[in-house]
């Protein structure tokens, strides 16, 4: 999976553009990557049915997705129980994982957004656009935790969700792959502090 060098004006949603702009805020203002509890959680609360919160853990070279919170619309979607507690690689295949995991492992490399725009079908044979965004949280140089926000739409109106990525489902074909690094401040960072929050 290859990501382009994108600005934010890639993403197509309203609630994501939010979601990225209230991250871009702090960046700019803190010259830093944004810590989670930066993040107003409690203004999330209609976002959280779409929404995947991960923690990072990293051994033996490797790196696993620890789920602190699943939305309730994408474990239909994924036809997953809701496993906060659980890694990603306990609940999810293989073969599904191989199109999960680039654009979390994208974000924790460049320690910046990464959006997908990825082309499936519902269990009618509805064409469905799957966009995700992901947004990096942490101290430093090191990315500790994600915060997905993922959103399915199609332009033939009413769609089924249940299923849409779960087992057995054909892969999905990816439309667009960046990383929004352009027209972001590059100057110097600076550690950000324990009080600073910010609001979306």
């Amino acid at each position: 999976m290859k990501f382009e060098s994108s600005n934010k004006s890639v993403v197509r949603s309203v609630k994501q553009g939010e979601l990225l702009n209230a991250w871009l805020r702090v960046l700019r203002r803190e010259r830093a990557m944004p810590l989670i509890h930066q993040f107003d959680v409690a203004r999330l609360d209609e976002e959280k049915p779409d929404l995947m919160h991960y923690e990072i853990s990293r051994a033996d070279g490797g790196i696993r997705f620890m789920i602190l919170h699943g939305g309730a619309n994408l474990a239909q979607t994924f036809r997953t129980d809701n496993r906060e507690g659980r890694y990603l690689d306990e609940i999810v295949d293989a073969e599904r994982l191989r199109s999960i995991e680039p654009p979390l492992l994208a974000s924790i490399e460049t320690r910046r957004p990464v959006y997908t725009v990825a082309a499936v079908s519902d269990v009618g044979g509805v064409p469905v656009t799957y966009e995700r965004l992901v947004l990096p949280f942490g101290a430093g140089n090191t990315v500790q935790q994600v915060l997905v926000s993922l959103k399915s739409i199609s332009i033939e109106g009413r769609f089924t969700t249940k299923d849409l990525m779960g087992p057995g489902t054909n892969a999905p074909s990816y439309q667009l792959c960046a990383v929004i690094d352009r027209d972001l401040d590059t100057s110097p960072a600076r550690i950000a502090v324990a009080d600073d929050v910010f609001e979306i």
